[in-house]
This record gives C-alpha cells, sequence and structure tokens, in this order.
C-alpha cells in the first residue's frame, strides 16, 4: 500500500513524518547518479517514500528500480546511515509537506553495463555526474547532508544523524 497516499486521504495537506529510503549510487569512477525531479526541478538520489509493512531495503530496491531501471539485488548494497531533521522537509508542489527521516544504502554499478530507464516518470533526466561538478545549490537538501558525509568528511561507516554527534 502506498502510504503516503493513505495517509494523505485522511489529513490532507497538513504536515506528516514519513519514512525515505534511497540508494546512494555510485560508478567505477565514484560519479553519484542524481535525477533532476520532475515535481521541483531539484537534484536527488533515486528514492522515495516507504510503503506500509515494507522493508527499508526493499524499499529503497524498489524505489531505485522505478526511478532508474537499475535493479539491485539485497546483498549489493549496504546501510549508509540514517538522516533526520529540517533537512528532511519537502515540500510539494500542490503545498503538502513531509517530514523525512531517510535510510540510505550504498550501491555500486558499472556504467558501461547498465542502461539507466526512468519506469515512473518521476525524473526529467538522471545522470552520474562527478562529485565536484553537483550543483549543491539545486539538490535536496537531505542528499546534501549525505554527499557530505560520504565524499569530504570521509564518513564510510554506519552512521545516525551524523551531523548531531
Amino acid at each position: 500500500m502506498d502510504y503516503i497516499k493513505y495517509i494523505r486521504n485522511i489529513v490532507g495537506h497538513k504536515e506528516i513524518m514519513a519514512i525515505g529510503v534511497a540508494i546512494l549510487v555510485l560508478n567505477e569512477k565514484d560519479e553519484v547518479l542524481l535525477e533532476t525531479r520532475s515535481d521541483n526541478g531539484k537534484y536527488s538520489f533515486p528514492g522515495g517514500a516507504l510503503n506500509m509493512g515494507e522493508k527499508v531495503k526493499t524499499g529503497a530496491i524498489r524505489e531505485t528500480y522505478e526511478e532508474t531501471g537499475i535493479k539491485f539485488k539485497e546483498d549489493e548494497i549496504s546501510l549508509l546511515g540514517i538522516f533526520s531533521g529540517e533537512e528532511g522537509r519537502m515540500e510539494y508542489p500542490n503545498k503538502d509537506v513531509t517530514y523525512y527521516t531517510d535510510v540510505i544504502f550504498l550501491g555500486r554499478v558499472d556504467s558501461t553495463k547498465v542502461k539507466i530507464l526512468s519506469q515512473d516518470g518521476e525524473s526529467k533526466e538522471i545522470k552520474f555526474v562527478p562529485f565536484d561538478k553537483i550543483d549543491f545549490d539545486n539538490c535536496l537538501r537531505m542528499d546534501q547532508r549525505v554527499l557530505k558525509s560520504y565524499f569530504i568528511d570521509k564518513n564510510r561507516d554506519v552512521v545516525v544523524d551524523w551531523y548531531e554527534r
């Protein structure tokens, strides 16, 4: 069941909290797979909201497949971290506001062997971008936190709210 649609039918446009899942997908050059979102034009990792009863790893794999066509197996991704806070606030064009606690996984692919194809139409563009070429001003704030943790702070272990330590 699509949790967000379910809860929105109950609360309308009021603020809610939800669990987000995503995979930080890196290629053989350590470039980051970013999508340009069709709802707000921001860059983000492939991901989305966890469905009712869904495991976080399963949800991250599902969302990544729906948005990119890349199908990971469970043993091909590892937990990178759990991120929460004000950076998880998303306001959608219809004025819905959701605060996400994001469970982020790390996955690697050989970009010469995968075909990237959006399955759900939520992305205008999907491409690998070198870290030093990412337009951080146009990235979702939570994804900025994750990228800083991984690439700048070199925090490669499982972390929970690393900013707040």
